[in-house]
């Protein structure tokens, strides 16, 4: 599990509401092979995680040669997305009634994974 170097408390392991209202999931930001992929542990069940967004490792340059990790996921509630909807457009979000998983590139952009009717769909961030 990646972590972001500017980040000195754990993360991209977060438990919220994130497939429905009243349940709680976990998220977890993984790496392997320098690629990364967001991975969903429905009601906290080992089984069958949903597994997406697989991207290779966002890295920044850090100073002289060093580079960092740069890909951190959180949790957002119904008011961060509409926030984010109204400033960037993108695709129109549906009947938000739980969390979604906003994914960013620190520093740089982000988008919101959102699960609805069985599928996760991708809305705007940060830009």
């Amino acid at each position: 599990m990646p972590q972001v170097s500017a980040n000195n408390q754990p993360h991209n392991v977060i438990k919220g509401e994130f497939t429905r209202k009243g349940q709680t999931d976990w998220a977890v930001l993984c790496s392997v092979n320098q690629a990364s992929t967001i991975l969903v542990f429905r009601n906290a069940s080992v089984r069958n995680p949903s597994e997406f967004a697989r991207e290779p490792d966002e890295l920044q340059a850090t100073g002289g040669d060093a580079v960092a990790y740069s890909r951190a996921i959180s949790g957002v509630d119904r008011a961060y997305i509409l926030s984010h909807y109204q400033a960037y457009g993108g695709n129109k979000p549906p009947t938000i009634d739980h969390q979604g998983i906003n994914d960013a590139f620190v520093e740089k952009a982000s988008g919101i994974h959102y699960f609805d009717a069985g599928k996760w769909f991708n809305l705007k961030g940060a830009d």
